[in-house]
This record gives structure tokens, sequence and C-alpha cells, in this order.
């Protein structure tokens, strides 16, 4: 099967991973974990210790290409990164710094404390995004929507979270097709032809959605749709070797944390 583009390759990914069998709650729930201990614990280490972790689920267990995945992790990093940056480097007279250069009327310089702070939100940032790509990459809209449902979150917010995520594929197909009938036509030619082209693919793509959106709603309609979606779920039980891995994560966590503070 051929994936076209990033957001039908997570929907593929949460199809045939090899996670896609662990109960939904549990992934929810330890995804969720792993989150929130990133954020609380500010360590470099346990985001390390994260990072890995989620690696190894994804791409040995969950059967993910490895450079599938880190595609997939490419462009929050890019953002990242010049968050990174954009931390690391101060302006000012630079003393005591472990490396300036002259801007302009200013300097720009990196302190020990400010590089120790960017790799720190740096990794803190990656881990987060690890776990939650740990969720998104084995577990299908409809199954996350089902766990939301069973901890009260309101209908409306479900069905609009429903809507747009669906949504966002049939106006990633329009934006698709338009582009390549418009690179077959030398749309993208020279710089002067290319913003010409790109504007009118932003205005016919406004155009389009809407059209879009209106045979999106009558073909639920047709379907029976009464303002409220119902998902097919499958039951999946929570099994002793899917609680192990709970336990290394946890107990690996706990090992960094002892291990840092005897040091």
């Amino acid at each position: 099967m051929k994936k076209t583009h990033s957001h039908v390759s997570i929907d593929y990914y949460a199809y045939i991973s090899g996670l896609g069998n662990w109960n939904t709650v549990y992934k929810v729930i330890f995804s969720l974990g792993a989150l929130i201990t990133v954020i609380a614990a500010n360590s470099v280490f346990i985001s390390a210790a994260t990072i890995i972790f989620m690696l190894y689920l994804n791409v040995v267990i969950g059967k993910i290409h490895g450079m599938d995945y880190l595609r997939l992790l490419w462009v929050p990093a890019a953002f990242i990164l010049l968050g990174g940056i954009a931390i690391m480097i101060q302006f000012g007279s630079g003393a005591g710094s472990l490396f300036s250069i002259r801007f302009f009327w200013t300097r720009l310089y990196i302190t020990t404390d400010n590089l120790r702070l960017s790799l720190n939100t740096a990794l803190k940032a990656f881990a987060a995004i690890s776990a939650f790509y740990m969720v998104t990459l084995s577990t299908p809209m409809g199954e996350i929507i089902s766990v939301f449902r069973k901890v009260r979150v309101p209908g409306l917010i479900l069905e609009l979270m429903h809507l747009i995520y669906r949504y966002i594929f049939i106006l990633s197909d329009t934006n698709r097709a338009q582009k390549e009938a418009a690179k077959s036509r030398n749309g993208y030619c020279d710089l002067k032809t290319s913003f010409r082209t790109f504007s009118g693919e932003i205005a016919n793509l406004f155009v389009m959605s809407m059209k879009k959106a209106d045979m999106y709603y009558d073909a639920m309609e047709a379907r029976g749709y009464e303002g409220d979606c119902d998902f097919w779920e499958e039951k999946k039980a929570l099994t002793g070797g899917q609680l192990v891995y709970g336990f290394l994560y946890g107990a690996l966590l706990i090992l960094i944390f002892f291990i840092e503070r005897r040091s």
C-alpha cells in the first residue's frame, strides 16, 4: 500500500502497527503518563530515556520502518531546533560566555546555562512528541475518541475532533490534485509564475473546501447522521505482556532518578 503524504501515513501506520492490538485505554494512559513525567521531571536523562524507549516501542514492537519514523519526526524537529537555537543564543556584552560573535552594535553569545537550558528544552519537547506518537501511530482516531467518550468529554468536542480530522484528508487530497495539475502545466517554472500559481491554488482551495464540506455533510445525512457519530470499537484485552513494557519504562525512570540523586 502506497503512502502518499504525511496525514495518510499517520493513519496508515495506525492500522498496521504492531501495537494496534494493545488495549486502547492502556496506551492512552501510558502515553499521558510518559508526557506528564517528562514535563514534571525536567531532566535531560529522563527525556533521552523516554525518546529511546518510545523509539523502541514504535520501531521494534510497532514495526514502523526507522526512516519513516524519523521522517514523521522531522517537521516538529524543525520547530524544536529553531526554538532551541533561540533559547541558546543571547544578545549583550557576552561576558563569561562560551562563545560570542559581534553582531552589528551588539554581540551574540552562548553561555553554559543557556546551552544547558536549550538542550533540556529541546529534549523535553522531543520526548513529549515521542510519547504522543506512541498513541497516534498505533491507534485509529475512532478508538482515541472512544477513550475520550469514556471519560465524559462533551459529545460536541468529540464530533468536531472527528470531523476536523477527516476533513484534513479531503483538503490534503484536493491540494495535492491542484498542485499536480499546476506542475503538469508548468505552473512552477519560475518564481513569478510560482507565486501566481500558489495564490490561485489558495483561492481555489477555499472554494473547493466549501463545496467539499457540503458534499461531506450530504453524504453523512444519507447514511443516517443525526448529530452523533458512533464508532465500531474492537474489544482489546489488557495482557501481561503489555503491562511489562509499562513496568520496564517506570523502572528505567526510577533508576535514572536515583542515579541523578546520588550523583
